[in-house]
């Protein structure tokens, strides 16, 4: 009972502020405005290989002016995606946001189907499921494996393969959040190259491993989907190759990866170099800023919002929470090298003055 009051609180408390704000929005304060990108890469080309119903499909976002230091070396990123949340819509304003920046960016889709929205523009949960799970019992590992194949492929045909120099970082959220973190471990486990070894790792929102920790929570039938899925990458295991910087940004209201199931695995984590920080909600005004399971996600318009409410812990969209906190994350370590432990956030101000809420660190 306590998981679905958690939900249905969280639920009438985001419509409950959405009526406030069709009624009241246009006299309360505005969040802050996006800040002017300087981008080295304004035009990019997308390049897809694989099969989407194989588990194979990639999208590789390629910078037509690829960052290079002095050396020569590029960057690239490896975008993880969620729990059936393999269409790159959903996360495509900040795939564009990297790639603008010069640094390639590899997105498979490791479950099966889902690769795009449907034309129809809207989906049943039945739908979704049917596609990407189907009537058998998934397992992590495979998908993983689906990832890591389709990866290694699109670095090989994209001029990344054997004895180039790149830099390689992973960024994942929810279930693409614990790959992410177990990725060096398969990496090193699978003798797959060394390009693909990540420098530094940071997550958002990652769903805590395997059979010996508290699952991620979902309701109805994506709950049921999830919990027949096999468990079997377990960061007690992976957690032993994250040599590297890691960063977990998480949200303090995230119902489906509750902050307090961090609190063992994230001693799982190997380097010392770790630090787990928390997004507030902050309604001060409209719209306003939820910090949920889906405050990664750039668009979750598939669903109606009343559904990625209830089901996903949030509606997707491109806010303060992404320009200040997620993007900047992740920015702060591919561009800056800043290392994944000291990052730093300034959330800024609401239009009347008043701070946003801040990120706070958590763990450890």
């Amino acid at each position: 009972m306590s998981q679905l009051a958690s939900i249905l609180r969280t639920t009438l408390a985001a419509y409950k502020e959405a009526a406030l704000c069709r009624l009241v929005g246009r006299w309360r304060p505005k969040p802050p405005a996006a800040p002017s990108y300087n981008y080295s890469s304004e035009t990019f080309t997308v390049e897809r290989f694989g099969d989407c119903q194989k588990g194979s499909y990639i999208e590789v976002y390629r910078p037509d002016t690829p960052w290079r230091d002095a050396q020569g070396r590029m960057r690239a990123v490896i975008f993880l995606h969620g729990f059936v949340l393999g269409a790159s819509q959903i996360y495509r304003a900040h795939l564009e946001h990297l790639v603008k920046q010069g640094t390639t960016v590899f997105f498979p889709n490791f479950q099966t189907g889902f690769c795009s929205f449907p034309d129809t523009g809207l989906m049943t949960l039945a739908e979704l499921l049917d596609e990407v799970i189907g009537e058998g019992r998934p397992s992590q590992e495979k998908w993983l494996q689906n990832a890591l194949e389709s990866v290694a492929g699109a670095y090989e045909r994209c001029g990344f393969g054997p004895g180039t120099e790149v830099d390689t970082y992973v960024y994942g959220h929810s279930l693409g959040g614990l790959f992410a973190l177990s990725w060096p471990y398969y990496v090193q486990a699978g003798g797959y190259p060394a390009q693909l070894m990540p420098l530094q790792v940071v997550t958002a929102d990652p769903i805590p491993s395997g059979t010996t920790t508290a699952k991620a929570q979902a309701p109805m039938q994506l709950g049921a989907a999830l919990a027949r899925t096999q468990s079997d990458v377990d960061l007690q295991v992976t957690g032993a190759a994250l040599t590297m910087p890691v960063a977990i940004l998480h949200g303090a209201d995230d119902w489906i990866v509750p902050k307090e199931h961090w609190q063992a695995p994230f001693g799982w984590i190997a380097t010392p170099h770790k630090k787990m920080f928390l997004s507030q909600s902050d309604t001060h005004g409209c719209p306003g800023l939820f910090a949920n399971h889906e405050q990664a996600t750039d668009d979750t318009s598939f669903f109606r919002p009343w559904l990625a409410t209830l089901l996903l812990d949030g509606v997707g969209s491109v806010d303060t929470l992404d320009y200040a906190y997620l993007w900047r994350g992740l920015d702060q370590v591919v561009a800056q090298g800043v290392r994944a432990d000291q990052l730093a956030f300034e959330m800024g101000q609401w239009s009347d003055g008043h701070a946003v809420a801040p990120i706070v660190p958590y763990l450890p």
